[in-house]
């Protein structure tokens, strides 16, 4: 289903002042038009309607899609990407074959409101418990939209920078609702003034708004004045407030439409006894009127009952479908705002503004006809010729005094650049020395590196050659023992070999001598 931002033209309303305007207030005038029912043809033609000729080629249109979807969807799944060169984007929701309740009607269009694309998708669920049908369509801006978003922004309702293509945010409504009917709401019944409001104000009306909030001063306003539902009245503005987490406006979400007619609604239309009996007796036009949350105000359904009318059809131009929880962008915020009442106080809030405009550019001329018409003008210029005149040439002789003295701070510039330039060329002599010089202590130091070197591995042959003869040292001490102890044996020997040589020398004496007597003896007996 596709979403329709057409807006219903009709004749101008009987509260407009019949008066020449400027071409944009014959616009504005034009756009603020009531809508009035199409005109009924009397005129009978032969065969089938149109209309049943164009449902029979959408039915099939639509088998064929279906079959295609389905075909598709069999093979891992099915999406469709929709371009349009439109800037404006608006998420709709089908239901399937089980219905969605309210609650899970708003948390799928917030959840879904977050990732808004340029491209239009449609995501068919994989799974059989899912209900939902995301659907995202390229909507064009009209140019009533664009005319009541450029009307406030010319009144300061609206800042200038805000684009129409966007969608609008509970925080953004809000604002723009207390600024412009405090500003040109006459009648007191309907009128909210957030510093008369605020008086004596000690609760917060929502527990996700703080004081320091820009937007606080007109959400606590609204809140304070019953139009939204708070923490002051007992009621939660959201569905999801059951999970603990209290009262909440949430002013980064997308406004839906229920939101946006239920608090514009509330400041247009007084209270009405027995609205509730009269909507149960009288057939409403739209279809989904059960989608409405039941606790909606008398007033929501005052609108409803309004017709061509209403806020609804003005904003939403004729449709069938109400779609609340759907969102809607900033030009349609627009219309809304200046639909109903403040229409008028619109329409002349403008006029008062092009009067003031006209009056001040008639003011104006009379004041220059005046001057020109006694002189003065002439005068005053006269003067102020030969003032400046006077200062022209005063100028000139500061000039020519300036450019001395520029001559000479020229010829001082010169020689301190020629001094510049022969210091520069000194420096560049040494610096130019201190390369060759650190050139050679790099040659110096790389000889000193390589004779390091050098020195190195002869002292470490050096440290092996000490090793060395440390050993041979030890060896030959070792030798030298030996050598000695041997010499004390040799010693020892000899000593020992004199005793015995000594002992046989005695002994052979002794030998001789008994040689000798027994020679004797034996001659003796001879």
């Amino acid at each position: 289903m596709f979403y329709s931002t057409a807006t219903a033209t009709g004749t101008p309303s009987s509260l407009f002042l019949r008066t020449a305007v400027t071409p944009s207030l014959l616009l504005l005038r034009r756009r603020w038009a009531f809508p009035e029912s199409p005109p009924q043809n009397n005129n009978k033609k032969k065969g089938l309607p149109k209309i049943v000729i164009i449902a029979g080629i959408g039915t099939c249109v639509a088998a064929l899609l279906a079959a295609i979807a389905y075909v598709l969807h069999s093979r891992k799944g099915l999406q469709f990407r929709f371009h349009s060169p439109s800037s404006t984007e608006t998420t709709v929701y089908d239901k399937t074959e089980t219905n969605m309740s309210d609650e899970n009607a708003t948390a799928a269009s917030d959840a879904a409101l977050e990732g808004v694309s340029d491209a239009t998708n449609i995501t068919l669920p994989k799974e059989a418990d899912e209900k939902l049908e995301r659907i995202k369509v390229s909507v064009d801006v009209d140019s009533n939209q664009l005319e009541s978003l450029f009307v406030l922004k010319k009144l300061k309702i609206i800042e200038d920078d805000v684009k129409a293509d966007e969608l609008c945010t509970r925080r953004e409504y809000a604002r723009w609702l207390v600024h412009l009917n405090s500003i040109l709401e006459r009648n007191q019944k309907h009128r909210i003034v957030p510093s008369i409001s605020l008086s004596g104000s000690v609760i917060a009306a929502f527990d996700d708004l703080g004081v320091e909030d820009p937007d606080f001063e007109s959400i606590q306003a609204l809140a304070e004045a019953g139009i939204i539902p708070s923490k002051l009245s007992g009621m939660n503005s959201c569905s999801d407030s059951s999970d603990g987490r209290g009262f909440c406006f949430y002013p980064e979400r997308f406004i839906s439409r229920q939101d946006l007619i239920y608090w514009k609604a509330q400041l247009e239309y007084g209270f009405l006894p027995g609205i509730t009996e009269q909507m149960s007796r009288t057939k409403v036009y739209y279809m989904d009127v059960k989608e409405i949350s039941p606790d909606a105000k008398p007033e929501l359904l005052t609108d409803m009952l309004a017709g061509d009318k209403s806020i609804i059809r003005i904003v939403f131009g004729q449709s069938r479908r109400f779609q609340p929880n759907k969102p809607l962008t900033k030009a349609q915020a627009a219309v809304a705002l200046t639909s109903g009442r403040m229409s008028e106080a619109v329409y002349n809030e403008i006029l008062r503004l092009e009067a003031d405009k006209s009056l001040r550019q008639a003011a104006m001329k009379e004041i220059r006809n005046e001057f020109l018409e006694r002189g003065n003008i002439k005068k005053f210029w006269d003067e102020k010729m030969n003032v400046e005149k006077i200062r022209g040439f005063e100028v000139e002789k500061l000039y020519i005094a300036a450019l001395h003295d520029l001559e000479e701070e020229k010829i001082v510039q010169v020689k301190t650049y020629e001094d510049h330039v022969k210091e520069k060329a000194a420096m560049d002599c040494q610096r130019q020395l201190l390369h060759h010089l650190k050139e050679e202590v790099d040659e110096m130091s790389e000889r000193l590196a390589s004779e390091r070197s050098v020195y190195v591995a002869e002292q470490c042959n050096l440290q092996e050659l000490l090793g060395k003869l440390q050993l041979k040292q030890e060896e030959m001490l070792d030798t030298k023992s030996i050598l000695e102890a041997e010499i004390e044996a040799l010693r020892i020997l000899r000593s020992w070999v004199e005793d015995e040589a000594r002992k046989s020398q005695a002994r052979a004496k002794v030998l001789e001598e008994v040689g000798r007597r027994w020679k004797w003896d034996n001659q003796v007996q001879d």
